[in-house]
């Protein structure tokens, strides 16, 4: 039945009609599927035009639009991503998306480094420090002391044990990095000795020298755990925001 109302819809006659003539229902005959279009779609234009006048164009190639991108992009303090070469090559003219300026600089190596993704940070459970004996969680902080005889101000990077309550160690410096923090955490954990550290946890706030990658490989490297307050909650590190309250330098 299908074959011969082929025939019919073949010769011209409608499905409805061919329907009627066979005494079918009309939902038997499907209208034949459109295949789908082979390949992965449009092919990447290889022109660009660009306004020389009021209703004048000039093509230029792919090669030409680069060329116009690496001379931005070599003129000093311009460290520009596609969205703003993007405006710029719209502002001389040139009729561009920023789809095909990301192409392009994607192509030839023209895009920034993107951005490291970071892995979720461990943010501490409960509140109030929990502890029993020395050496479970320790707390580190920085603050800024003035240093009278330079007229400025030093970084003051310090541990408190919060069993104890005893300053572990300290850092002085003019200037504070991640080295500076995992070189003074690993003198620190070499006084105390390696036996007396292996179930402790940093516990620090935000600030970026505690919480780069550094720091966050070095405490891994040595199995130790790594806890962040959140933002805004001083009561989590208290121990360290009080005896940084009542330091006097």
């Amino acid at each position: 039945m299908s074959t011969l109302a082929s025939e019919y819809i073949g010769r011209g006659v409608g499905p409805t009609v061919a329907a009627g003539l066979l005494h079918i229902p009309r939902c038997t005959l499907y209208r034949t599927p459109v295949q789908p279009p082979s390949g992965k779609g449009r092919r990447y234009s290889e022109i660009t035009l660009r306004r020389t006048g009021e209703h004048a164009f000039a093509y230029l190639i792919n090669e030409q639009v680069v060329e116009e991108m690496k001379a931005l992009l070599s003129k000093e303090f311009v460290c520009y991503g596609y969205k703003k070469v993007t405006k710029h090559l719209q502002r001389e003219g040139f009729v561009i998306n920023r789809k095909e300026v990301r192409r392009l600089m994607a192509w030839n190596g023209l895009l920034n480094n993107s951005y490291n993704r970071r892995s979720p940070v461990s943010r501490v459970v409960e509140s109030k420090v929990n502890v029993s004996a020395p050496n479970q969680v320790w707390e580190i902080d920085i603050k800024y002391v003035w240093i009278a005889g330079e007229e400025r101000n030093a970084y003051f990077l310090g541990f408190i044990d919060c069993f104890t309550r005893e300053a572990v160690k300290h850092y002085l410096g003019f200037h504070c990095n991640g080295v500076c923090v995992r070189e003074t955490m690993f003198h620190a954990f070499h006084d105390r000795g390696i036996g007396a550290i292996g179930n402790m946890r940093i516990r620090n706030d935000n600030g970026t020298q505690l919480v780069c990658n550094t720091v966050e490989e070095f405490l891994a490297m040595m199995n130790i755990g790594h806890e962040r307050i959140h933002p805004r909650p001083p009561k989590e590190d208290a121990h360290i925001e009080l005896f940084h309250s009542i330091l006097e330098m």
